[in-house]
């Protein structure tokens, strides 16, 4: 009988232990899950279970969490498009260095003497907010907006955001060199969308991109900066943010975002600046010597190209190192560099994230003088109109066109030079296309659509530094003609093993391809559009693999 009892008591604990378990909270992921509406995602998370927090209409999508046993069952649902794990994104990086005057570097001084300074255009700055504590801010910002539901609302703790801002649209002067921002007569939205940390998830950037789209009309927003990055999980086309910046572009707006500071390597271009559409900038230094070209050199934190689908990038390069703007004393990113602080509320900095900010300014220039510009053609003027560094003696490029793109941005020519044209030639927004480099024979190169290395594509290339000697000049007559292709010709000699499968491998048109390139890197694509590598894409808009990076 004690047996019996002592039998029965094991059991008896053995059947609580099995009900507080299945009644304790299951491990909970957070996704972003696409349909064919947000509604439609909004029903399928919650039929497994699931907590919708954000709809994220842009991309018809829903900000979720999903317990972690219905994972697979949300997966394998059919009325699901995608399941995205909501990755981290963080700001594009900054850190202290001496003072330059970045406006007079690219010619914004003679764009406003000519009265053109960006009044009529709004510029949405989608950071870590617009602190309201400055006297050019609180004048300037026009609406606003938090994704972040109550973390410090409607402030800039982190500091990343106004500094950005301050690049754009401060229309305080310096006594001796004019406006302090880029584009002085610009106004401004506040979409902040991370945290006092500079950190924030996709579903928060989505959301402030999504109100953008909502908004852009009433507010008459032509520019979104993104000066923010996030790792390269998949083809550009399947990551949401990308999705959601070329909703942004397809309606009108120009979308202007940072290389990343990941390094000068190849392939190092960060989420949203991999996507072909929109404007990828890096950053060079004018060395501390703003009226002197000739001692320019690219930073080495400047990520470079090219992109994960095999686009040139970034599309131009711009002032990104000891750039002095404005912020908060108590704001984080103040207090990590003090010797940032140049007195006042005034601090320098770099990084890609400037340098965007820069050519920002610039965009909203050439849309006051030209308002109907769409953004395929301010993009098409921009490159057009930007000066690679060439030198002297032959012409021949000084940096990679994947480290400097189409070269340095020039204001005045952007603004007021006549160069009619589009770029992304033959391409539509929300479509896949895959860029023209590839790996062959230990460098990068650029082909036709029969696989074929470009006549122009060979002569140049580039073996690693990141500063010269003298005997170069900025110069013009480098650019895209038609999306895709170049009138001038270079290669990159890396160490990045991508190769061609065999030697009849065509293109399909439109530059995208069904299989025949591999990636045998960090990241392995196997052709048919499927990632076999750390984060697994299989077909369709579905991952099955969620984990952040």
């Amino acid at each position: 009988m004690t047996m019996k009892r002592t039998l029965i008591s094991i059991l008896s604990f053995a059947l609580l232990v099995l009900l507080i378990s299945a009644l304790a909270p299951s491990p909970a992921s957070s996704v972003i899950v696409q349909a064919d509406s947000a509604a439609q995602a909004a029903k399928v998370v919650e039929s497994h279970g699931g907590v919708v927090h954000e709809r994220l209409t842009i991309i018809d999508a829903v900000a979720a969490e999903i317990p972690a046993r219905q994972m697979a069952a949300l997966q394998a649902d059919g009325r699901v498009a995608a399941v995205h794990s909501d990755d981290a994104v963080q700001l594009a990086g900054g850190r202290g260095n001496p003072v330059v005057d970045f406006p007079e570097v690219v010619g914004a001084d003679t764009v406003w003497n000519e009265g053109v300074t960006g009044e009529g255009v709004t510029v949405a700055i989608v950071d870590t907010g617009i602190s309201q504590r400055h006297r050019w801010s609180r004048a300037k910002t026009v609406a606003r907006y938090d994704a972040l539901d109550g973390d410090s609302p409607h402030d800039d703790p982190h500091g990343h955001g106004t500094f950005m801002a301050g690049i754009v649209g401060n229309f305080l002067r310096d006594g001796e060199r004019g406006y302090m921002g880029m584009a002085p007569g610009a106004d401004l939205v506040d979409v902040r969308v991370l945290d006092a940390q500079g950190k924030g998830t996709y579903a928060d950037v989505i959301e402030g991109l999504d109100w953008v789209l909502a908004n852009k009309d009433a507010y008459n927003i032509r520019v979104v900066n993104l000066s923010i990055v996030s790792g390269v999980n998949s083809p550009y086309w399947a990551d949401p943010i990308n999705q959601a910046v070329e909703a942004l572009w397809a309606a009108d707006v120009v979308v202007v975002a940072a290389a990343g500071n990941g390094g000068s390597d190849p392939l190092s271009i960060s989420v949203p600046g991999n996507d072909p559409f929109i404007i990828t900038v890096g950053a060079f230094t004018d060395n501390y010597t703003p009226e002197d070209e000739g001692d320019d050199y690219m930073t080495p934190f400047s990520g470079a190209g090219p992109t994960e689908t095999g686009f040139v990038k970034p599309d131009v390069v711009a002032p990104g190192a000891h750039i002095v703007s404005t912020m908060d004393p108590n704001a984080t990113w103040a207090k990590s560099y003090p010797d940032g602080r140049m007195g006042g509320r005034y601090y320098r900095g770099a990084g890609t994230s400037a340098a965007a900010a820069v050519t920002s300014g610039i965009a909203a220039l050439m849309l006051e003088n030209n308002p109907a510009m769409t953004p395929n053609e301010v993009k098409y003027t921009l490159m057009a109109s930007a000066r690679p560094a060439v030198y002297e003696n032959d012409g021949t490029l000084t940096w990679s066109l994947f480290q400097q793109g189409a070269g340095r941005v020039w204001a005045p020519e952007a603004v007021f030079g006549d160069y009619p044209g589009e770029a992304n030639g033959g391409m539509a927004p929300g479509e896949k296309y895959v860029g023209p480099a590839v790996y062959r024979d230990g460098q990068f190169v650029l082909v036709d659509e029969n696989g074929d290395e470009l006549p122009w594509a060979s002569g140049y290339s580039w073996t690693g530094g990141y500063s010269w000697t003298g005997g170069y000049s900025w110069t013009g007559g480098y650019s895209w003609t038609g999306g895709y292709s170049w009138t001038g010709g270079y290669s990159w000699t890396g160490a990045t093993d991508w190769q061609t499968l065999d030697d009849d491998t065509v293109w399909q048109s439109g530059y995208s391809w069904t299989g025949g390139y591999s990636w045998t890197g960090g990241y392995s694509w196997t052709g048919g559009y499927s990632w076999t590598g750390g984060y697994s894409w299989t077909g369709g808009y579905s991952w099955t693999g969620l984990v952040p990076e």
